[in-house]
């Protein structure tokens, strides 16, 4: 049985040692700074304080959801039946008085306790067992992706230079020919010392014959007319290669990854299947970044998680004539929920009936697609509070 807490326990995550500190319903001091380990000897000497203070029964505790490292804490402490709230580290920051100016540990465990005690801020999203393996294979997929586009911009920084005129000889510069050209001849001089027959059966192999000669020969000429830089031949040659090798070792790692999350969607509750623009991927995302459901009171409340929400800027008497979206909060859920939005407004249906409305209106391409995304970030909240299946006719998108 739930009991009013009487003691509020804040704790301040770090990499290596959190710090902890108990104050009581009228604000004093009961456990002053203390500092553990992020370990399980640590855990059990905060364990024991707690326990001092009087236990689950009596200490509510909070802590901020600083990357990653309050995981492990979190679960061991609601495994010994502690309530524990998680905030968002900007809320505790707002919390302290500007009298403190310091960023010592002291007085961010304090803050949290006094925010947990008087009942400030909105606890961060905690998922369940099943939410936590979306979030976490969903989330590494979009790392993977962020880190191949890096890797591309890598491989135009070293190809730009030598060969200006390259990315002109080929729609998708990242395609299996243009790759194939790379790694055989990174810079114009490489290309220009292959033998011509070989960079025809190169052109022909790769595009699976797509291409002809007057390609090859396209190539060669480009290779010949360039005005790329002469120095530094030798380095660029073997970044170039190098980072051409990284993408492709990371390609069977996504495709794995990504049947690994499709698997996973069977798992779901099915009628996420039924949002418009969603597919396994994106169903495994959309639950790994919103359950529990119920943390969100309305569906203005998920806008906002997912950085949609819009914002203006003001000063004085001036106003921004343009609106953009926070971008603050799941960069996850907004991608998710914004690829989905992309693919419905290309079927017929009302979110695309939506998205033309807004394009006749006069908002830009992207911007009607955000706008789509709104609309269908409340159909989402709607369909997932409900637990059931998507109906567009007469489906409720207003919260």
């Amino acid at each position: 049985m739930n009991t009013k807490p009487t003691r509020f326990c804040g704790i301040d995550i770090a990499k290596v040692n959190h710090v902890a500190c108990v104050i009581t319903a009228d604000e004093g001091v009961l456990v002053k700074k203390q500092s553990f380990s992020n370990t399980a000897q640590g855990f059990q000497q905060l364990l024991a304080r707690l326990q001092q203070a009087g236990g689950p029964a009596e200490v509510l505790v909070g802590m901020e959801a600083t990357g990653h490292y309050w995981y492990a804490l979190h679960d061991f402490l609601v495994r010994q039946g502690y309530r524990v709230v998680v905030f968002n580290p900007l809320q505790t920051r707002q919390g302290r008085d500007d009298v403190r100016k310091s960023q010592t540990d002291r007085i961010d465990a304090y803050c949290i306790a006094r925010v947990i005690k008087n009942g400030q801020g909105r606890s961060a999203l905690v998922p369940g067992e099943l939410g936590m393996t979306c979030r976490q294979l969903t989330r590494l997929r979009y790392a993977l992706i962020r880190q191949s586009s890096q890797i591309k911009q890598l491989i135009w920084s070293r190809v730009q230079p030598v060969w200006p005129e390259y990315e002109g000889l080929f729609t998708d510069a990242f395609a299996p020919t243009s790759r194939a050209i790379l790694q055989a001849a990174p810079t114009p001089a490489d290309l220009l010392a292959m033998d011509p027959d070989r960079l025809t059966a190169l052109v022909r192999r790769a595009s699976r014959g797509r291409f002809t000669d007057a390609k090859a020969d396209e190539i060669l000429a480009c290779a010949k007319d360039s005005a790329g830089m002469q120095r530094g031949l030798e380095g660029t040659r073997t970044s170039i290669r190098t980072l051409l090798a990284a993408l492709d070792a990371m390609r069977p790692i996504r495709v794995q990854l990504e049947s690994d999350i499709e698997k996973l969607a069977a798992r779901l509750p099915q009628y996420i299947l039924t949002l418009p623009g969603a597919n396994p991927i994106r169903a495994v995302s959309l639950y790994g970044e919103t359950d529990p459901i119920d943390h969100f009171a309305t569906g203005s409340q998920l806008v906002a998680f997912a950085g949609l929400d819009m914002v203006v800027s003001q000063s004085g008497q001036w106003e921004a004539s343009r609106k953009r979206i926070s971008k603050r909060g799941s960069p996850v859920l907004r991608q998710t929920l914004w690829s989905m939005a992309h693919l419905a407004v290309l079927q017929e249906g009302p979110l695309r009936d939506f998205f033309l409305r807004k394009r006749k209106a006069g908002l830009h391409h992207l911007a009607a697609v955000t706008a789509a995304a709104v609309k269908l970030t409340r159909i989402a909240w709607r369909i997932l509070t409900d637990q059931r299946d998507y109906i567009p006719d007469g489906c409720p998108v207003k919260s």
